[in-house]
């Protein structure tokens, strides 16, 4: 009886190798813990606007949002990807599927038992994940896996020569555990609360921007070139894109404390880095520009790409909008408001759920060996998404702007209360007027991100028999 249900849930996962079956399982497992994360931002942002409608804080709330949606869907899934193209890229099969599958396990059950811990209070107050530093260790144990099993799997290739997606695989994979390392470092007694909350500020930009947008990025160029049949514009424009944002894109994290108790020189650092972050999105957004050249009209049958060429343009609005929020004269206004909740979410539930389904949705065929399940839904994921993270970019950003103007300029001028009931009368009800929205918008972005999650189950188990790609190579244990 055991084995006909193994057997089943192998048929279930494609029944190839067991690396394409791992790679399904990931991107199974990031589908639910987007709608999880999404749920969860919504409420966020409910909290965020009436404080005392939900029994769980704004302080509680989003460290689970954000843990959900960044490690439970974005880590997972890519880190599927990177399962996904690496022996095609190599030529040799994936190192060790058994450790791959206990770094998934491990990373789905720490995330559970995370949100469940922040809700109940035990979490660290920390950001952007608020773990305890009980959950944080075995954390970066299970982190370390997919660097672990990348590596060993590059060490044995068989292709001499790397495609540019192996070298964001290289980044994306090692730089993921380092930055959790630091993040480790704040439970450290021997810092102080203000370091702390620059070393949390640096993990948050530095998972975004150094993990999901490389790792996501990376997949892309694979994409693009396998679905589409098009060379490469531009090898030397993706590394310029690869290194932008491993050495200074981290920066646009730390913008948010510009004006803070921290030293000067940081927000002259911060301006000057954090225009890293547009470089590296507007090069690599060029870069696929330049490699579909001809193919524009393929976007329209070829569901994963679109996704992904839509979420690295949006990319390069929101790094943008981070970059010029580092510079002082406008972080006067938008340090510490909800400017910055407004491109988190961005990040997370727009550009990170576009690039993870332009790899998900192109792989999922090749995967399983059945047809995307409904191309109408993933126009709607896309439709919904796009429409729901940007609006609540735009109306989160106002708020926090007409915020930060009203603290400001109150305080300047005396012309207003900048705080407690009198502020309400000024400017506060605008604000509580736009975070409505916001939430309103997020509900959108939920929507979407249920059209996507539908996709990839109904693939999975109704959708119309393919081509099946089955890898054939020799090498290292297939468990």
């Amino acid at each position: 009886m055991a084995e006909t249900e193994t057997t089943d849930i192998r048929t279930l996962l494609g029944g190839g190798a067991g690396e394409d079956r791992l790679a399904v399982s990931h991107f199974v497992v990031g589908a639910v813990f987007l709608i999880l994360g999404s749920l969860l931002s919504v409420l966020s942002l409910v909290a965020l606007r009436f404080g005392d409608l939900i029994p769980v804080s704004f302080g509680r709330v989003e460290p689970m949002a954000n843990l959900s949606l960044v490690i439970g869907f974005g880590v997972i899934s890519l880190v599927g990807g990177v399962y996904y193209v690496l022996p095609r890229l190599t030529g040799a099969r994936l190192s060790s599927t058994g450790l791959a599958r206990l770094g998934l396990l491990g990373m789905a059950g720490i995330v559970t038992a995370g949100v469940v811990a922040i809700g109940f209070g035990f979490g660290s107050g920390r950001q952007p994940f608020g773990l305890p530093w009980w959950l944080d260790i075995p954390m970066l144990g299970t982190l370390s896996i997919p660097a672990l099993t990348a590596l060993r799997t590059i060490a044995v290739r068989t292709e001499p020569r790397s495609y540019v997606t192996v070298w964001f695989v290289i980044a994306g994979t090692v730089w993921m555990p380092l930055l959790f390392l630091a993040n480790l470092v704040g439970h450290l007694p021997l810092l102080e609360a203000v370091q702390v909350a620059y070393v949390d500020m640096f993990v948050s930009g530095g998972m975004v921007t150094m993990v999901l947008l490389t790792l996501g990025t990376g997949l892309l160029y694979y994409a693009v070139v396998k679905e589409l049949d098009a060379p490469l514009a531009s090898r030397q424009l993706a590394l310029v894109g690869l290194w932008s944002l491993g050495f200074a894109s981290v920066w646009w994290g730390l913008a948010q404390l510009t004006f803070g108790p921290g030293p000067d020189w940081i927000s002259g650092v911060v301006a000057a880095l954090g225009l890293a972050l547009p470089v590296a999105a507007l090069a690599n957004a060029a870069n696929v520009s330049l490699t579909l050249e001809g193919s524009w009209g393929d976007l329209g049958t070829n569901h994963g790409v679109r996704a992904g060429v839509i979420g690295l343009y949006l990319a390069a609005i929101v790094a943008a909008l981070a970059a010029v929020a580092g510079f002082r004269s406008a972080a006067a206004v938008t340090a510490l408001t909800s400017f910055w909740e407004g491109i988190e979410i961005a990040w997370m539930a727009g550009v990170g759920a576009l690039l993870v389904a332009a790899t998900s949705l192109s792989a999922l065929p090749r995967l399983v060996g059945r047809e995307i399940h409904s191309g109408d839904r993933v126009r709607s994921f896309v439709r919904y998404t796009l429409v729901g993270s940007v609006g609540t970019l735009v109306t989160l950003a106002t708020a926090g702007a007409v915020t930060g103007y009203s603290w400001t300029a109150g305080s300047n001028s005396a012309a207003y209360a900048d705080f407690g009931e009198g502020w309400g009368a000024g400017v506060g009800a605008t604000a509580d007027t736009l975070l409505l929205l916001g939430a309103l918008f997020a509900i959108v972005t939920l929507l979407g991100h249920l059209a996507y999650a539908s996709v990839v189950l109904g693939t999975i188990t109704s959708g119309k028999a393919t081509t099946q790609e089955l890898l054939v190579s020799k090498g290292v244990d297939d468990e």
